[in-house]
């Protein structure tokens, strides 16, 4: 029960400062609760000394002033000061210091109104835990030299910045890009292509960027779920492998006769002579993954054969159109060798798709 005067002026007043980091600990050694006029102004004088330019002291000497004050304005009234320190490590323990300092101050000293003396915004986030010992708090505020507006907003930046450091995605671009950027601008440095620096910048941001927008990891993991286990990641880094070698050939042939043949005869050399490389290594890449997924009774085998029957077309459509580049066959050869290819495709999916009605009709039964 709140014990007041028949005016309403509390009785028993507890005036608090808050030094929520513990650097009256830190600094002189000194343990909380700090209790009493004298040992508060002990202790501020020792941490001036120690740290002129240490806000808590002046909050200390702020909180004993409050005190006189606080005896002048109720004389009958019961005035003690106190300091609670709490910790420097993080604000759990600090929290827990706090809490265990005023149960031992309140279990002596029972207060029924508190004046909390701040030298900012990060001691009155303490309140809260205040107010389980004390029915109702006041605040006094002591700041030297700084805005209170500048020192709430660096409190509100640093725990932005704090949030941003716990999120693993966030911290991934707020310290691995920059990290990433720097690490490029070694690389370039050290292989004395500065002037590259830019353009490198530039082709990683836009990487960056896409990859943000059309979630293009997302994409390559599941692509390569698709392919399923060992067997089948095996054919398909087997058929990327083959395929790219095949496309460095093909580069390196259309390199060698630009410039010296007309366009056509460029194009229908690739292509005739490259398809089939394409067709062998892009069947290679599913045929595995066909047979994992076949191993392993699932549905999708069927999908992938569809695949390899698919790339076979797409090679005799490439070698026919080669042909024709070339010279070495006419428009109707080209007509026959595109229609069997579209005519191959379309006998594959049929095919595939009564294998599967076969094999749910044989499920039901």
């Amino acid at each position: 029960m709140v014990t007041r005067s028949p005016e309403g002026a509390p009785k028993r007043v507890l005036i608090i400062c808050i030094d929520r980091d513990d650097d009256l600990g830190l600094k002189t050694g000194l343990r909380g609760p700090i209790v009493g006029v004298d040992a508060n102004t002990e202790a501020a004088t020792r941490l001036a000394l120690a740290d002129p330019q240490e806000a808590d002291a002046n909050a200390i000497f702020g909180a004993v002033k409050a005190a006189e004050e606080v005896k002048r304005e109720l004389p009958e009234a019961e005035v003690e000061v106190v300091t609670i320190t709490g910790h420097h490590t993080s604000e759990l323990l600090a929290d827990q210091e706090i809490i265990r300092q005023m149960a031992e101050v309140t279990s002596l000293f029972k207060p029924d109104h508190a004046i909390l003396v701040s030298d900012g915004a990060d001691d009155e986030r303490v309140i809260p835990l205040l107010l389980k010992f004390v029915p109702t708090i006041s605040v006094r505020r002591v700041i030297v030299q700084q805005s209170r507006q500048l020192e709430e907003t660096y409190f509100l930046i640093r725990r932005y910045i704090e949030r941003l450091l716990e999120s693993p995605e966030a911290r991934a671009y707020a310290l691995g890009v920059p990290g990433a950027l720097l690490a490029l601008a070694a690389i370039l440095s050290l292989l004395n292509l500065q002037k590259y620096l830019t353009t490198g910048f530039i082709l990683f941001m836009g990487l960056l960027l896409m990859e943000k927008g059309f979630s293009i990891t997302n994409r390559l993991i599941r692509a390569v779920r698709y392919f399923g286990g060992a067997t089948g990641i095996f054919s398909l880094f087997f058929g990327l492998a083959g395929i790219s070698v095949s496309a460095y050939q093909a580069y390196r042939t259309a390199s060698s006769m630009a410039g010296q043949y007309p366009a056509g005869i460029v194009v229908g050399t690739v292509l005739r002579n490259a398809s089939h490389l394409f067709f062998l290594f892009t069947a290679a890449a599913f045929v595995g993954s066909a047979i994992e997924s076949y191993a392993l009774r699932r549905g999708d085998y069927l999908e992938k054969l569809l695949a390899v029957a698919v790339s076979f077309s797409a090679w005799l459509a490439c070698y026919y159109s080669g042909e024709y580049l070339l010279g070495r066959v006419g428009v109707v050869v080209l007509g026959l060798g595109l229609a069997a290819s579209l005519l191959f495709s379309i006998a594959s999916l049929f095919f595939l798709r009564a294998l599967v009605g076969r094999r749910r009709s044989s499920n039901r039964e």
